[in-house]
């Protein structure tokens, strides 16, 4: 068995990306990589549902 030892990776992101990230560590007083953990953490919204009843 192999030990796999967690490697840097290195993402490019646009510049809003990062201007999102930047603001979001800001707002919670982290860097961007806590910033990235938070927004991975944060639930993703349910799709709204077509509730007509035709």
């Amino acid at each position: 068995m192999t030990d796999r030892t967690p490697g840097v990776r290195t993402i490019e992101v646009a510049d809003e990306v990062y201007d999102l990230l930047k603001r979001t560590a800001d707002s919670r007083g982290t860097d961007i990589n806590g910033a990235l953990r938070y927004l991975m953490e944060v639930p993703t919204p349910r799709a709204a549902t077509d509730d007509d009843e035709d």
